[in-house]
């Protein structure tokens, strides 16, 4: 008998992918935005930035751990996205 078997988190694999899936669509879609109507930038930060800390919260408290875990991923990979670009465009304007 395995040691760890109740240490499982709830979930597939698939769902780690749907939740990594979800803040990158997020971003990706903020950028479309962005390109389209330039005049939307602090708005759609401002929902963007909410909703990408509300699904994972939303996620673990309904038992959903792997999908909560694939949405702190994506997170970080929107904060580091975000962080980028913003250097780059920082850096080019002086």
């Amino acid at each position: 008998m395995n040691p760890n078997q109740g240490n499982k988190p709830k979930g597939t694999l698939k769902d780690l992918w749907v939740g990594i899936g979800i803040p990158v669509g997020i971003y990706l879609l903020g950028v479309l935005i962005l390109l389209v109507f330039s005049d939307l930038f602090v708005p759609y930060l401002l929902l963007a930035g909410i909703t990408l800390i509300v699904i994972p919260i939303v996620c673990f408290t309904k038992g959903k751990t792997r999908m909560g875990q694939g949405a702190l991923i994506g997170l970080a990979l929107n904060i580091l996205l975000f962080s980028a670009c913003f250097g780059i465009m920082i850096n080019g304007l002086g």
